[in-house]
């Protein structure tokens, strides 16, 4: 296995994600463009599945990968948000609403991760980010289809799956809140002091549990060293004691 193939996936959708811009916005008739913008936004979505457990499965973890396929997350699905929800699926004031909750939660979080990332700690991702996450990107492909359909088919029968990518779009949007508080109290707790205090403490006990095993080392190397003399010592006395046995004994 390529060592590349995680980092390739993980750039593709953020190649991708102009495409999709473009395909979306042109006006190819029977909104044949806007279908092929969804095929390749649900190919992008099934590449941060496949690159994540690439690199879980053949040991291929990067700190690249890690820092890019958050990145290319948030391209290609902010991207997918506001093609769809500035192609008139819901109201003037609902579109930026839902956008503005999305969009800030993201970077809040991407600050506290850099925050303590400075103090090495680490905070690990909640279900409700995770669950976020496919809503979002469920929702965009619900509502990208309308956008093409409802060039073709009645608005009745567009309107209900319109209704449904809302609906999808709108947990999504309360699960970023939900996760947002859940991540910056986790975060508050992680960074207080006492926590810090605590990590200090745990520091300097593996320091002195590191230095009394040096001591026991250096300990019982003196010991070691000192074994062949005591022998030496014990046959060189054993020899003079020998000695002074023969010359007693020739006198």
């Amino acid at each position: 296995m390529n060592k590349n193939v995680p980092n390739i996936l993980t750039m593709a959708r953020i190649f991708c994600t102009p495409l999709i811009v473009i395909l979306f916005l042109l006006p190819i008739p029977y909104g044949i463009g806007k279908y092929v913008a969804l095929a390749i936004y649900v190919l992008g979505c099934l590449t941060d599945l496949i690159d994540g457990k690439i690199a879980r499965k053949y040991g291929l973890v990067s700190d690249f990968g890690k820092f890019m396929d958050q990145i290319a997350d948030k391209f290609i699905t902010t991207t997918a948000m506001i093609l769809v929800l500035f192609s008139g699926v819901t109201n003037a004031w609902a579109a930026p609403l839902i956008l503005i909750v999305v969009v800030l939660r993201d970077i809040l979080i991407s600050g506290i991760r850099m925050v303590a990332a400075n103090k090495n700690v680490v905070i690990a991702a909640d279900i409700y980010g995770k669950v976020k996450s496919l809503f979002l990107d469920v929702a965009n492909m619900i509502l990208m289809l309308y956008v093409a359909l409802r060039v073709t088919v009645a608005q009745n029968v567009a309107d209900i799956i319109r209704y449904l990518g809302l609906a999808v779009l709108i947990v999504g949007a309360v699960l970023s809140i939900v996760s947002c508080l859940n991540y910056g109290i986790n975060a508050m707790k992680a960074l207080s002091p006492k926590n810090a205090n605590n990590d200090k403490i745990s520091q300097n006990s593996d320091k002195n549990n590191n230095l009394t095993e040096n001591e026991e080392a250096s300990e019982t190397a003196k010991s070691n060293e000192e074994q062949p003399k005591k022998v030496e010592t014990k046959k060189q006395n054993s020899e003079k004691s020998k000695t002074v046995k023969n010359k007693n004994v020739e006198k």
